[in-house]
């Protein structure tokens, strides 16, 4: 009995039902990656589906981020029903024409656009792209939406039905039609699919108390730009990784590098849904200074998580992508092992204190400094290592942008490190974690 309460109070912690969805999404395009990989599609054509990814989430990324940490920042600011939902309408109807005014930039100007991001002078499959676009971005509401009603058993449902339906829909042309292009239908049926669940739950939460506030939009604005700033410096990383693949080698070498580059995902999943959940907590706090333990405790237990598995996979990755993909992706493997090294700045949460309190310049400005770093590591770390080398520059410029964080919490809350991050533990799994790759990757490197 005291097990099932324990596992009931797990369920129902926003943290945790954030988590299970996101992993949740990662499985699902894990396997469909797998099944594309064993499939009879070719490699030009699975790198054509990345490109097709790729470029949608490099349009649309910093300002889905922004946005939705601006309304979750925000939402601790109201206190009725009414004014709550008005936020949550009038956030969801700015991410939608963003996607709009993006979405009329790429029907004009998709030469310029494709030749920048994908080295191509038309888009694959233009006009689903285009639907894609418009409707995609928007529905990474319905989850957070949930997390601030604590409906967290929706989460579950949403997250299990709407990623097994992209699944099917993918992967069944695939195997069965042998059809590309009905695996890209496929994706925008699945998309649509969740932007009705979006109006759905739109229409479910109290209707009556919703209406268009230019005031509201203009506060959501004001609180969003630094964070939709910042989100598109920093998270434009590896989509300046992906330019410098796209320019600097061929199809099946920017495939080779998209299987490689996904970091460990379980650990970016992990880390951006426990700092999600933790901005309406940390905004609601009275007392800072006590609250943020709560970031140090329980990123200590990802922490004793996801190194292990890390190392596991370090060590066993050359072999893994030999045998779960197929032989043409294996020098994917290196780049994977680097990217797991992010493991370690993903650990460190002073982002997530700062975006709580509204101090949103600061990641504005350590974003830019991270930006920097990135081109200038990247040109010259790919002229030794390749595309082992843009991976290893993603992962300086990261670690910088961190230690910079760790500075403004200390310069605006007199927060010492250790107030919020478990040094010990984390010194002591990153030098473990670093000379497993270094054992690894010697021969490559070296």
């Amino acid at each position: 009995m005291k097990l099932l309460n324990i596992l009931y109070h797990k369920i129902q912690s926003p943290v945790f039902s954030l988590q299970f969805l996101q992993l949740l999404r990662f499985s699902t395009l894990f396997l469909i990656s797998i099944a594309f990989a064993k499939s009879n599609y070719s490699i030009q054509e699975i790198g054509t589906y990345e490109k097709f990814i790729y470029f949608a989430g490099a349009l649309s990324f910093f300002w889905t981020n922004g946005i939705i940490q601006g309304f979750l920042a925000l939402f601790s600011k109201y206190n009725s029903n009414s004014e709550q939902n008005r936020l949550i309408l009038n956030s969801v109807l700015i991410s939608f024409v963003f996607s709009l005014f993006v979405a009329i930039l790429v029907f004009i100007l998709e030469k310029q656009l494709s030749l920048f991001f994908i080295n191509s002078e038309k888009i694959p499959f233009r006009n689903l792209f285009i639907a894609y676009l418009i409707f995609s971005p928007v529905t990474y509401f319905v989850e957070y939406i949930y997390i601030v009603r604590k409906s967290y058993k929706n989460i579950y449902l949403y997250g299990i039905v709407s990623n097994l339906l992209l699944l099917i829909l993918l992967v069944i042309p695939a195997f069965i039609f042998e059809c590309f292009e009905y695996s890209i239908y496929g994706l925008i049926i699945a998309t649509f699919f969740r932007f009705i669940w979006l109006l759905f739950v739109l229409f479910k939460i109290n209707v009556k108390s919703y209406y268009i506030s230019i005031a509201y939009q203009l506060e959501i604005v004001k609180n969003s730009l630094p964070l939709i700033l910042s989100a598109f410096i920093a998270g434009s990383i590896p989509y300046i990784d992906g330019l410098l693949v796209a320019y600097n080698y061929d199809e099946s070498i920017f495939a080779i590098f998209r299987y490689g580059s996904r970091e460990l995902p379980i650990s970016v999943l992990l880390a951006n849904a426990f700092s999600n959940a933790m901005i309406p907590i940390l905004g609601n706090s009275k007392t800072l200074s006590i609250t943020v333990n709560e970031i140090k405790s329980k990123s200590l237990k990802l922490i004793h998580v996801l190194f292990p598995i890390s190392m596991v996979l370090l060590t066993i990755s050359h072999f893994l992508f030999y045998h779960l993909f197929n032989p043409l992706f294996v020098d994917g493997a290196s780049v994977f092992n680097v990217m797991i090294l992010l493991v370690i700045p993903r650990m460190l949460f002073p982002q997530t204190i700062l975006i709580s309190q509204r101090k949103n310049k600061y990641t504005l400005i350590a974003s830019v400094i991270e930006l920097i770093a990135k081109i200038i590591f990247s040109l010259w770390l790919m002229t030794i290592w390749g595309i082992v080398g843009i991976a290893l520059a993603t992962f300086l410029a990261f670690l910088i942008e961190k230690i910079i964080l760790v500075y403004f919490v200390y310069k605006n809350f007199s927060l010492k490190p250790k107030t919020f991050i478990p040094l010990n533990w984390l010194t002591f799994y990153s030098i473990i974690l670093i000379s497993l790759f270094l054992i690894v990757e010697y021969s490559k490197l070296f």
